[in-house]
């Protein structure tokens, strides 16, 4: 009966509770540290995303605050998240001293089982080391976040051996570290069921030269190189993930370029890089292929920042339109992902669904001598393949990082904020 009344108190009753007493906190706690979650209000109205994702329940969130405008400031800045962040920071920093060897933290971390939060330039540096200590964590949500002046999520150089090893759902979304995606899906890999990657690496400026990057300031040129994504799967992954059925994977693409004047001219996609991210992919596919029930894969073209403050009247939320003869077809991803992967003649036995989201095959039919329906069904017989727009990344090449404020997609603003518009 009482945990049916705990049940039924926010996170903020809870809280009060469990300070009146030590009899009260230890009744709460099992409550209040089952479920993190730390984000923003409205972060969780993406529509599009894996089927399992639906069925997440979001006790946290507040129908009266599903509204963005009716809690943030004028400057879009959000007291509340902040505030909360901030203090959420102070503990865990306190929690966690001595590598998590702390009576408190041993008591608490064997309660957490869903994390669900933000991490920002503010999060303690221990926050990676963290999460993986987590004995019983099975679902995690995380967004890395950047701040208003363009600063990131802290990088650790090491990580610790992760406790970590029974997670069945991961999202991970912006900012986060490469050796910190590595160490927690390696460690549940034969647990995980859905995961969903959309990583970035760090900023990278284009010249390691000093005279160089002199010369770009004194020109007011650009000093960053284009978005990418983290390379993190350093093994093969066949007998590896023998649990995943749901896989999504989102990249950057290149600079959109029906809008050249806010493209960047001189800014052009790491071909290099491109093709290791898509061999990663054709690894984890091919490693995967007897259990995957629903994949979706992804690309984001990149437009400039300015193009929302252009006066063309241009949306984060728009969809991404392409014109023939002006943009880029996606001919690597193609070959790489459709032809040599799911087009190998070998068999995907429970695969239900794959959608390509985002991407340009308008000449599919010209440079493979077939339509683009006649493939899916000649190599997936069976499989529902959904063709989508999808969404655009907006690049800031003066501080080399990405837009991404205010909300759980992680590649995208939530809302058109009034700084840019």
């Amino acid at each position: 009966m009482i945990n049916d009344i705990f049940g039924c108190l926010r996170p903020h009753d809870l809280t009060k509770l469990a300070q009146c007493s030590t009899k009260w906190r230890d009744m709460a706690q099992s409550l209040l540290w089952q479920s993190v979650e730390l984000h923003r209000q409205d972060a969780h109205h993406e529509p599009y995303g894996l089927s399992t994702q639906q069925h997440i329940h979001r006790s946290y969130l507040d129908e009266e605050l599903r509204e963005p405008r009716s809690y943030r400031a004028s400057g879009f800045w959000d007291f509340d998240f902040e505030k909360r962040n901030a203090k959420f920071g102070t503990a865990i920093r306190q929690l966690f001293r001595t590598a998590g060897k702390s009576k408190a933290w041993t008591r608490l971390a064997p309660v957490v089982h869903h994390v669900c939060i933000t991490v920002t330039n503010k999060s303690p540096n221990c926050i990676w080391d963290m999460i993986l200590s987590l004995p019983n964590l099975t679902s995690v949500e995380i967004i890395g976040g950047c701040s208003l002046e363009h600063d990131t999520p802290p990088r650790p150089a090491s990580l610790r051996i992760p406790n970590a090893t029974k997670i069945r759902s991961i999202r991970l979304r912006g900012y986060i570290p490469a050796n910190f995606v590595e160490a927690m899906c390696m460690a549940s890999a034969a647990t995980i069921v859905s995961l969903d990657l959309a990583a970035l690496e760090p900023r990278k400026e284009i010249s390691n030269n000093a005279e160089e990057i002199q010369a770009l300031k004194d020109m007011n040129g650009f000093l960053y190189a284009a978005p990418q994504g983290i390379l993190w799967l350093k093994q093969p992954a066949t007998s590896l993930f023998t649990s995943l059925t749901h896989l999504l994977l989102c990249k950057n693409g290149n600079f959109d370029g029906h809008v050249d004047r806010y493209a960047g001219g001189d800014m052009e996609l790491d071909e290099e890089h491109d093709s290791s991210e898509l061999q990663q992919w054709a690894v984890l596919l091919r490693g995967v292929r007897a259990t995957l029930v629903e994949v979706l894969v992804e690309q984001r073209p990149v437009h400039s920042v300015e193009i929302l403050s252009g006066g063309v009247g241009f949306s984060v939320n728009d969809e991404n339109r392409y014109c023939p003869n002006c943009t880029h077809f996606d001919d690597r991803f193609c070959n790489k992902i459709l032809n040599e992967t799911f087009g190998d003649g070998k068999v995907w036995p429970k695969l239900k669904r794959l959608t390509l989201r985002g991407l340009n095959l308008q000449e599919y039919e010209s440079d493979h001598g077939e339509e683009l329906s006649e493939f899916t069904q000649r190599v997936l017989p069976g499989v529902e393949v959904i063709e989508e727009s999808g969404h655009y990344m907006f690049f800031n090449p003066y501080s080399g990082t990405i837009e991404n404020l205010n909300g759980a997609d992680g590649l995208k603003p939530q809302l058109d904020a009034p700084w840019l518009m």
